[in-house]
Protein backbone atom coordinates (compact mmCIF):
# COMPACT_ATOMS: atom_id res chain seq x y z
CA UNK A 1 0.00 0.00 0.00
CA UNK A 2 1.00 4.06 -0.46
CA UNK A 3 -0.11 7.07 0.84
CA UNK A 4 1.08 9.57 -1.46
CA UNK A 5 0.24 10.90 -4.49
CA UNK A 6 4.37 10.52 -6.07
CA UNK A 7 7.35 10.93 -4.52
CA UNK A 8 7.83 15.13 -5.10
CA UNK A 9 8.82 17.52 -2.77
CA UNK A 10 6.44 19.42 -0.68
CA UNK A 11 6.04 22.49 -2.00
CA UNK A 12 8.23 25.35 -0.57
CA UNK A 13 10.78 23.02 0.27
CA UNK A 14 14.73 22.98 -1.30
CA UNK A 15 15.02 19.86 -3.34
CA UNK A 16 17.69 17.44 -2.31
CA UNK A 17 19.13 15.28 -5.16
CA UNK A 18 17.18 11.65 -4.16
CA UNK A 19 14.11 14.21 -4.18
CA UNK A 20 15.02 14.81 -7.37
CA UNK A 21 15.74 11.38 -8.69
CA UNK A 22 12.40 10.59 -6.91
CA UNK A 23 10.17 13.29 -8.86
CA UNK A 24 11.81 11.46 -11.99
CA UNK A 25 10.49 8.29 -11.12
CA UNK A 26 6.93 9.99 -10.57
CA UNK A 27 7.07 10.54 -14.30
CA UNK A 28 7.20 6.89 -15.81
CA UNK A 29 4.26 5.07 -14.45
CA UNK A 30 5.92 1.87 -15.61
CA UNK A 31 8.58 2.28 -12.10
CA UNK A 32 5.48 2.87 -10.18
CA UNK A 33 3.46 0.75 -8.52
CA UNK A 34 0.16 -0.17 -10.81
CA UNK A 35 -2.88 2.81 -10.36
CA UNK A 36 -6.39 2.62 -9.56
CA UNK A 37 -8.25 1.11 -10.49
CA UNK A 38 -5.74 -1.47 -11.64
CA UNK A 39 -4.13 -1.63 -8.78
CA UNK A 40 -3.96 -4.14 -5.30
CA UNK A 41 -3.05 -0.80 -2.91
CA UNK A 42 -5.93 -0.90 -0.47
CA UNK A 43 -5.87 3.06 -0.04
CA UNK A 44 -7.48 4.15 -3.33
CA UNK A 45 -10.28 2.03 -3.22
CA UNK A 46 -10.98 2.94 0.50
CA UNK A 47 -11.47 6.80 -1.16
CA UNK A 48 -13.60 5.77 -3.72
CA UNK A 49 -15.77 3.62 -1.16
CA UNK A 50 -16.15 6.78 0.74
CA UNK A 51 -16.97 8.43 -2.41
CA UNK A 52 -19.23 6.19 -3.73
CA UNK A 53 -21.15 6.44 -0.43
CA UNK A 54 -21.81 10.11 -0.68
CA UNK A 55 -23.57 9.48 -3.99
CA UNK A 56 -24.99 6.07 -3.25
CA UNK A 57 -25.89 5.43 0.98
CA UNK A 58 -28.22 8.46 2.77
CA UNK A 59 -25.99 7.60 5.75
CA UNK A 60 -27.25 11.03 6.98
CA UNK A 61 -30.01 9.29 7.92
CA UNK A 62 -28.39 6.01 9.34
CA UNK A 63 -27.34 6.76 13.18
CA UNK A 64 -25.20 3.44 14.00
CA UNK A 65 -26.21 2.12 17.37
CA UNK A 66 -23.10 3.24 18.70
CA UNK A 67 -22.78 5.61 22.43
CA UNK A 68 -20.87 8.66 22.67
CA UNK A 69 -21.13 12.52 22.19
CA UNK A 70 -20.75 12.58 18.27
CA UNK A 71 -23.34 11.24 16.47
CA UNK A 72 -22.22 8.06 15.18
CA UNK A 73 -23.05 8.76 11.56
CA UNK A 74 -22.16 6.45 8.80
CA UNK A 75 -19.32 8.25 7.42
CA UNK A 76 -17.55 8.20 10.76
CA UNK A 77 -16.64 5.12 10.78
CA UNK A 78 -15.94 5.08 6.63
CA UNK A 79 -13.31 8.09 7.79
CA UNK A 80 -11.63 5.80 10.81
CA UNK A 81 -11.19 3.31 8.17
CA UNK A 82 -9.86 5.09 5.57
CA UNK A 83 -7.39 6.87 8.65
CA UNK A 84 -6.12 3.58 9.94
CA UNK A 85 -5.67 2.35 6.12
CA UNK A 86 -3.36 5.45 5.45
CA UNK A 87 -1.75 5.11 9.33
CA UNK A 88 -0.59 1.19 8.14
CA UNK A 89 0.61 1.94 4.93
CA UNK A 90 4.33 1.13 4.08
CA UNK A 91 5.38 4.64 3.23
CA UNK A 92 3.28 6.36 6.70
CA UNK A 93 4.69 3.97 8.94
CA UNK A 94 8.39 3.04 7.79
CA UNK A 95 9.64 6.29 5.83
CA UNK A 96 8.91 8.86 8.49
CA UNK A 97 6.22 10.17 5.54
CA UNK A 98 4.28 13.05 6.91
CA UNK A 99 1.09 15.15 4.66
CA UNK A 100 2.03 17.70 2.24
CA UNK A 101 1.31 21.14 3.17
CA UNK A 102 -0.68 23.65 1.02
CA UNK A 103 -2.15 26.86 1.22
CA UNK A 104 -5.65 24.93 1.01
CA UNK A 105 -4.86 22.75 4.00
CA UNK A 106 -3.36 25.40 6.37
CA UNK A 107 -6.82 27.32 5.11
CA UNK A 108 -8.70 24.29 6.28
CA UNK A 109 -6.45 24.40 9.58
CA UNK A 110 -7.23 28.24 9.93
CA UNK A 111 -10.81 28.14 9.73
CA UNK A 112 -11.14 24.73 12.20
CA UNK A 113 -8.80 26.35 14.96
CA UNK A 114 -11.45 29.95 14.77
CA UNK A 115 -14.16 27.77 14.85
CA UNK A 116 -12.84 25.76 18.13
CA UNK A 117 -11.44 29.36 19.41
CA UNK A 118 -14.75 30.85 19.29
CA UNK A 119 -16.64 28.15 21.42
CA UNK A 120 -13.59 28.06 23.77
CA UNK A 121 -14.24 31.71 24.24
CA UNK A 122 -18.59 31.63 24.48
CA UNK A 123 -17.95 28.69 26.45
CA UNK A 124 -19.53 29.69 29.60
CA UNK A 125 -22.67 31.34 27.78
CA UNK A 126 -22.77 28.18 25.35
CA UNK A 127 -23.32 25.93 28.39
CA UNK A 128 -25.84 28.08 30.18
CA UNK A 129 -27.72 28.34 26.96
CA UNK A 130 -27.79 24.65 26.71
CA UNK A 131 -25.91 24.98 22.90
CA UNK A 132 -22.31 23.99 23.87
CA UNK A 133 -23.29 19.87 23.02
CA UNK A 134 -24.78 21.06 19.08
CA UNK A 135 -21.24 23.20 18.98
CA UNK A 136 -18.90 20.48 20.18
CA UNK A 137 -20.88 18.05 17.45
CA UNK A 138 -20.29 20.62 14.62
CA UNK A 139 -16.83 21.31 15.36
CA UNK A 140 -16.11 17.49 15.12
CA UNK A 141 -18.27 17.45 11.59
CA UNK A 142 -15.85 20.28 10.25
CA UNK A 143 -13.01 18.16 11.88
CA UNK A 144 -14.07 15.41 9.78
CA UNK A 145 -13.94 17.31 6.53
CA UNK A 146 -10.83 18.73 7.02
CA UNK A 147 -9.28 15.26 7.72
CA UNK A 148 -11.01 13.58 4.53
CA UNK A 149 -9.63 16.66 2.35
CA UNK A 150 -5.90 15.88 4.18
CA UNK A 151 -6.54 12.25 3.67
CA UNK A 152 -7.56 12.69 -0.40
CA UNK A 153 -4.63 14.83 -0.96
CA UNK A 154 -2.95 12.11 0.60
CA UNK A 155 -3.74 9.41 -1.16
CA UNK A 156 -4.75 10.45 -4.89
CA UNK A 157 -2.17 10.17 -7.40
CA UNK A 158 -2.73 12.79 -10.37
CA UNK A 159 -2.03 9.66 -12.79
CA UNK A 160 -5.59 8.15 -10.97
CA UNK A 161 -7.40 11.89 -10.97
CA UNK A 162 -8.89 10.87 -14.49
CA UNK A 163 -10.14 7.26 -13.36
CA UNK A 164 -11.51 8.82 -10.58
CA UNK A 165 -13.39 11.35 -12.24
CA UNK A 166 -14.99 9.00 -14.63
CA UNK A 167 -15.98 6.55 -11.94
CA UNK A 168 -17.65 9.66 -9.88
CA UNK A 169 -19.59 10.49 -13.35
CA UNK A 170 -20.91 7.10 -13.42
CA UNK A 171 -22.38 7.58 -10.10
CA UNK A 172 -23.70 10.82 -10.89
CA UNK A 173 -25.19 9.67 -13.64
CA UNK A 174 -27.11 6.69 -11.73
CA UNK A 175 -27.87 9.25 -9.08
CA UNK A 176 -29.76 11.87 -11.77
CA UNK A 177 -31.41 8.93 -13.39
CA UNK A 178 -32.66 7.90 -9.93
CA UNK A 179 -33.67 11.18 -9.14
CA UNK A 180 -35.70 11.37 -12.73
CA UNK A 181 -37.28 8.26 -11.27
CA UNK A 182 -37.88 9.31 -8.35
CA UNK A 183 -39.86 12.53 -10.10
CA UNK A 184 -41.75 10.17 -12.36
CA UNK A 185 -42.70 7.49 -10.28
CA UNK A 186 -42.08 8.34 -7.07
CA UNK A 187 -39.43 5.78 -6.01
CA UNK A 188 -36.40 6.80 -3.90
CA UNK A 189 -34.28 3.55 -4.47
CA UNK A 190 -31.98 5.63 -1.92
CA UNK A 191 -34.04 5.75 1.24
CA UNK A 192 -36.61 2.68 0.21
CA UNK A 193 -33.85 0.05 -0.37
CA UNK A 194 -30.75 1.30 0.42
CA UNK A 195 -30.96 2.77 3.75
CA UNK A 196 -33.42 0.32 5.26
CA UNK A 197 -30.06 -2.54 4.97
CA UNK A 198 -28.62 -0.39 7.89
CA UNK A 199 -29.17 -0.34 11.52
CA UNK A 200 -30.32 3.38 12.78
CA UNK A 201 -31.80 4.00 9.43
CA UNK A 202 -34.54 6.66 10.20
CA UNK A 203 -36.60 7.77 7.26
CA UNK A 204 -36.87 11.70 6.37
CA UNK A 205 -40.75 12.38 7.47
CA UNK A 206 -40.94 14.67 4.07
CA UNK A 207 -39.56 12.40 1.87
CA UNK A 208 -42.51 12.49 -0.98
CA UNK A 209 -44.25 15.13 0.74
CA UNK A 210 -45.60 18.56 -1.15
CA UNK A 211 -44.46 21.76 0.24
CA UNK A 212 -45.86 25.25 0.64
CA UNK A 213 -46.08 25.32 -3.42
CA UNK A 214 -46.94 22.32 -4.66
CA UNK A 215 -43.20 21.08 -5.33
CA UNK A 216 -43.00 17.16 -4.47
CA UNK A 217 -40.29 16.91 -2.65
CA UNK A 218 -37.14 14.56 -4.53
CA UNK A 219 -34.62 13.84 -2.01
CA UNK A 220 -31.95 11.84 -4.08
CA UNK A 221 -29.97 10.04 -1.50
CA UNK A 222 -29.66 13.02 1.15
CA UNK A 223 -32.22 14.56 3.53
CA UNK A 224 -33.13 17.57 0.94
CA UNK A 225 -33.53 17.98 -2.40
CA UNK A 226 -30.91 20.58 -2.10
CA UNK A 227 -28.23 17.69 -1.46
CA UNK A 228 -28.80 16.37 -5.23
CA UNK A 229 -29.35 19.53 -6.78
CA UNK A 230 -26.01 20.96 -5.52
CA UNK A 231 -24.10 17.54 -6.30
CA UNK A 232 -25.15 17.22 -9.62
CA UNK A 233 -24.38 20.70 -10.48
CA UNK A 234 -20.62 20.39 -8.64
CA UNK A 235 -20.50 17.27 -10.60
CA UNK A 236 -21.28 18.76 -13.85
CA UNK A 237 -17.94 20.67 -14.73
CA UNK A 238 -16.28 17.58 -14.87
CA UNK A 239 -18.96 16.52 -18.09
CA UNK A 240 -18.11 19.48 -19.66
CA UNK A 241 -14.95 19.04 -19.36
CA UNK A 242 -14.57 15.54 -20.81
CA UNK A 243 -17.19 16.59 -23.76
CA UNK A 244 -15.28 19.24 -24.42
CA UNK A 245 -12.21 17.36 -25.00
CA UNK A 246 -13.27 14.36 -26.91
CA UNK A 247 -10.96 13.31 -29.30
CA UNK A 248 -13.89 11.94 -31.32
CA UNK A 249 -17.66 11.41 -32.38
CA UNK A 250 -18.45 8.65 -30.03
CA UNK A 251 -17.14 10.55 -27.09
CA UNK A 252 -18.91 13.51 -27.50
CA UNK A 253 -22.15 11.89 -27.65
CA UNK A 254 -21.29 10.13 -24.50
CA UNK A 255 -20.25 12.84 -22.76
CA UNK A 256 -22.69 14.70 -24.55
CA UNK A 257 -25.57 12.35 -22.71
CA UNK A 258 -24.07 12.74 -19.43
CA UNK A 259 -24.29 16.59 -19.68
CA UNK A 260 -27.76 15.94 -20.82
CA UNK A 261 -28.61 13.56 -17.63
CA UNK A 262 -26.75 15.73 -15.03
CA UNK A 263 -28.95 18.56 -15.94
CA UNK A 264 -32.16 16.79 -16.20
CA UNK A 265 -31.41 15.24 -12.56
CA UNK A 266 -31.19 18.70 -10.81
CA UNK A 267 -33.69 20.01 -12.44
CA UNK A 268 -35.88 17.08 -11.91
CA UNK A 269 -35.64 18.52 -7.86
CA UNK A 270 -37.58 21.61 -9.23
CA UNK A 271 -35.24 24.01 -6.72
CA UNK A 272 -33.66 26.92 -8.18
CA UNK A 273 -30.95 26.39 -7.15
CA UNK A 274 -30.69 23.20 -10.19
CA UNK A 275 -30.98 26.42 -12.49
CA UNK A 276 -28.07 28.60 -11.02
CA UNK A 277 -25.66 25.80 -10.02
CA UNK A 278 -25.45 25.10 -13.98
CA UNK A 279 -25.37 28.39 -15.24
CA UNK A 280 -22.45 29.38 -13.03
CA UNK A 281 -20.94 26.11 -14.12
CA UNK A 282 -21.52 27.54 -18.09
CA UNK A 283 -20.00 31.03 -17.32
CA UNK A 284 -16.91 30.08 -15.89
CA UNK A 285 -16.28 27.25 -18.31
CA UNK A 286 -17.19 30.29 -20.81
CA UNK A 287 -14.46 32.39 -19.06
CA UNK A 288 -11.88 29.78 -19.69
CA UNK A 289 -12.67 28.20 -23.40
CA UNK A 290 -15.07 30.57 -24.86
CA UNK A 291 -15.25 29.54 -28.50
CA UNK A 292 -15.44 25.73 -27.32
CA UNK A 293 -17.99 26.34 -24.86
CA UNK A 294 -19.93 28.58 -27.85
CA UNK A 295 -20.28 25.34 -30.38
CA UNK A 296 -21.96 23.59 -27.87
CA UNK A 297 -25.01 25.60 -28.32
CA UNK A 298 -27.42 23.18 -30.15
CA UNK A 299 -27.06 21.31 -27.00
CA UNK A 300 -29.10 23.35 -25.08
CA UNK A 301 -32.00 22.28 -27.61
CA UNK A 302 -31.27 18.88 -26.92
CA UNK A 303 -31.39 19.61 -23.49
CA UNK A 304 -35.02 21.05 -23.25
CA UNK A 305 -36.36 18.36 -25.12
CA UNK A 306 -34.83 15.50 -23.18
CA UNK A 307 -35.59 17.42 -20.15
CA UNK A 308 -39.25 17.43 -21.08
CA UNK A 309 -39.55 13.97 -22.17
CA UNK A 310 -37.79 12.51 -18.72
CA UNK A 311 -39.46 15.11 -16.42
CA UNK A 312 -42.24 16.96 -17.86
CA UNK A 313 -43.15 20.10 -16.19
CA UNK A 314 -40.28 20.03 -13.79
CA UNK A 315 -37.90 22.57 -16.23
CA UNK A 316 -41.26 25.17 -16.48
CA UNK A 317 -41.64 24.97 -12.91
CA UNK A 318 -37.98 25.79 -12.06
CA UNK A 319 -38.01 28.81 -14.40
CA UNK A 320 -41.28 29.95 -13.53
CA UNK A 321 -40.08 30.49 -9.60
CA UNK A 322 -37.60 33.28 -11.35
CA UNK A 323 -40.30 35.03 -12.45
CA UNK A 324 -40.96 38.46 -11.12
CA UNK A 325 -44.73 37.81 -10.01
CA UNK A 326 -43.04 34.97 -8.37
CA UNK A 327 -40.10 34.85 -6.98
CA UNK A 328 -41.03 36.87 -3.86
CA UNK A 329 -44.17 34.38 -2.93
CA UNK A 330 -41.80 31.34 -2.54
CA UNK A 331 -41.07 30.90 1.66
CA UNK A 332 -37.32 30.25 1.44
CA UNK A 333 -37.29 33.66 -0.90
CA UNK A 334 -39.29 35.95 1.68
CA UNK A 335 -37.26 34.23 4.75
CA UNK A 336 -34.11 35.10 3.11
CA UNK A 337 -35.15 38.52 2.75
CA UNK A 338 -36.25 39.07 6.34
CA UNK A 339 -33.23 36.66 7.99
CA UNK A 340 -30.73 39.76 6.38
CA UNK A 341 -32.40 42.79 9.31
CA UNK A 342 -33.20 39.63 11.95
CA UNK A 343 -29.67 38.52 12.24
CA UNK A 344 -27.75 41.93 12.29
CA UNK A 345 -27.91 42.24 16.69
CA UNK A 346 -26.33 38.61 16.34
CA UNK A 347 -23.73 39.72 14.24
CA UNK A 348 -23.06 43.29 15.93
CA UNK A 349 -22.72 41.88 20.07
CA UNK A 350 -19.66 39.63 18.48
CA UNK A 351 -18.36 41.37 15.26
CA UNK A 352 -14.75 39.20 15.29
CA UNK A 353 -15.60 35.33 16.59
CA UNK A 354 -19.09 35.21 16.63
CA UNK A 355 -21.17 33.56 19.24
CA UNK A 356 -19.13 30.09 18.78
CA UNK A 357 -19.37 27.75 16.27
CA UNK A 358 -22.40 25.74 15.11
CA UNK A 359 -24.21 27.28 18.34
CA UNK A 360 -26.66 28.82 16.13
CA UNK A 361 -29.47 26.36 16.33
CA UNK A 362 -31.66 27.31 13.05
CA UNK A 363 -34.60 24.97 14.44
CA UNK A 364 -34.87 27.13 17.63
CA UNK A 365 -33.88 30.72 16.44
CA UNK A 366 -34.17 30.83 12.82
CA UNK A 367 -33.71 29.07 10.00
CA UNK A 368 -31.49 30.80 7.58
CA UNK A 369 -30.83 29.67 4.09
CA UNK A 370 -27.36 31.62 3.60
CA UNK A 371 -24.46 29.78 5.01
CA UNK A 372 -22.67 33.16 5.23
CA UNK A 373 -25.19 34.61 7.56
CA UNK A 374 -24.44 31.65 9.70
CA UNK A 375 -21.25 31.73 10.27
CA UNK A 376 -20.95 35.58 10.78
CA UNK A 377 -23.26 34.87 13.66
CA UNK A 378 -21.29 31.88 14.68
CA UNK A 379 -17.53 33.27 13.50
CA UNK A 380 -17.68 36.12 12.92
CA UNK A 381 -15.62 38.34 10.15
CA UNK A 382 -12.44 36.46 11.10
CA UNK A 383 -14.25 33.33 10.81
CA UNK A 384 -15.87 33.83 7.25
CA UNK A 385 -12.58 35.03 6.02
CA UNK A 386 -10.98 32.01 7.01
CA UNK A 387 -14.08 29.93 5.49
CA UNK A 388 -13.68 31.77 2.05
CA UNK A 389 -9.72 31.52 1.97
CA UNK A 390 -10.49 27.88 1.97
CA UNK A 391 -12.37 29.00 -1.63
CA UNK A 392 -9.85 31.22 -2.55
CA UNK A 393 -6.78 28.46 -2.35
CA UNK A 394 -8.59 25.77 -3.76
CA UNK A 395 -9.76 28.28 -7.05
CA UNK A 396 -6.03 29.07 -7.09
CA UNK A 397 -4.38 25.75 -7.21
CA UNK A 398 -6.86 24.38 -10.13
CA UNK A 399 -6.59 28.29 -11.96
CA UNK A 400 -2.64 27.24 -11.96
CA UNK A 401 -3.21 24.17 -13.89
CA UNK A 402 -6.31 25.00 -15.84
CA UNK A 403 -4.36 27.51 -17.74
CA UNK A 404 -1.05 25.50 -18.07
CA UNK A 405 -2.57 24.12 -21.41
CA UNK A 406 -0.91 20.92 -20.35
CA UNK A 407 -4.02 18.58 -22.39
CA UNK A 408 -4.39 16.04 -19.40
CA UNK A 409 -3.86 17.98 -16.26
CA UNK A 410 -5.51 21.06 -17.63
CA UNK A 411 -9.20 20.13 -18.11
CA UNK A 412 -10.05 18.56 -14.62
CA UNK A 413 -8.27 21.41 -13.37
CA UNK A 414 -10.77 23.48 -15.29
CA UNK A 415 -13.43 21.50 -13.92
CA UNK A 416 -12.25 21.67 -10.48
CA UNK A 417 -12.06 25.31 -10.98
CA UNK A 418 -15.61 25.45 -11.66
CA UNK A 419 -17.47 22.85 -9.37
CA UNK A 420 -15.39 25.38 -6.78
CA UNK A 421 -16.95 28.17 -7.50
CA UNK A 422 -20.44 26.26 -8.20
CA UNK A 423 -19.62 25.60 -4.23
CA UNK A 424 -18.66 29.01 -3.20
CA UNK A 425 -22.23 30.41 -5.05
CA UNK A 426 -24.13 27.59 -3.55
CA UNK A 427 -23.37 28.85 -0.15
CA UNK A 428 -25.03 31.84 -0.51
CA UNK A 429 -28.54 29.72 -1.63
CA UNK A 430 -28.64 27.28 1.03
CA UNK A 431 -26.97 26.26 4.57
CA UNK A 432 -23.76 24.51 2.79
CA UNK A 433 -22.31 22.57 5.34
CA UNK A 434 -25.58 21.46 6.67
CA UNK A 435 -26.01 18.84 4.68
CA UNK A 436 -22.63 16.41 4.47
CA UNK A 437 -22.73 15.17 1.48
CA UNK A 438 -22.07 18.73 -0.28
CA UNK A 439 -18.82 19.50 2.23
CA UNK A 440 -17.60 16.07 1.51
CA UNK A 441 -17.64 16.28 -1.92
CA UNK A 442 -15.73 19.54 -2.12
CA UNK A 443 -13.11 18.54 -0.38
CA UNK A 444 -12.71 15.86 -2.99
CA UNK A 445 -12.76 18.11 -5.22
CA UNK A 446 -10.50 20.47 -3.71
CA UNK A 447 -8.08 17.35 -3.18
CA UNK A 448 -7.76 16.86 -6.56
CA UNK A 449 -6.94 20.79 -7.51
CA UNK A 450 -4.17 20.03 -5.12
CA UNK A 451 -2.88 16.93 -6.38
CA UNK A 452 -2.95 18.29 -10.13
CA UNK A 453 -0.90 21.21 -8.54
CA UNK A 454 1.34 19.56 -6.63
CA UNK A 455 2.06 17.47 -10.11
CA UNK A 456 2.66 19.97 -12.31
CA UNK A 457 4.99 21.70 -9.44
CA UNK A 458 6.84 18.13 -9.22
CA UNK A 459 7.17 17.72 -12.91
CA UNK A 460 8.59 21.38 -13.37
CA UNK A 461 11.43 20.37 -11.03
CA UNK A 462 12.50 16.99 -12.42
CA UNK A 463 12.98 19.10 -15.93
Amino acid sequence: MEATTGSGPLIGQPVSGARRASARTALHPASRTADWPRTTRLLPWALFSFVAMLWLVPFDSIKLPVGGPIDATLDRPMLVLLIGLWMLSVKAVRSGWSLRLSPVHWAFAIFTAVAAISILLRGESLIRLGEMELAVKQLALLATYGIFFALSASILRASEVTKMIQAMLVLACVVALSVVAEYRLGINPFHDWIGPMFPGYVRPPELGMVDSIGRVQIFGPGIHPLVPAVMLSMTLPFAFAWLLKAPDRSKRLLYGAVVVVLIAGAVATQKKTAIVGPVVCVLVLTAYRPRAMLRLTPLALVLFVVIHLTAPGALGGVINQFAPGSVNKVNTTQDRVSDYEAVVPDVVDHPLLGRGYGSYDQKKHRILDNLYLTLAIGVGLLGLLAYLAIYVTSFREANRVARSGDPERAPPAMAAAAAIVVALISGALLDFLSFPQLPYLFCFIAAIAFVLAHDQTTRRVAR
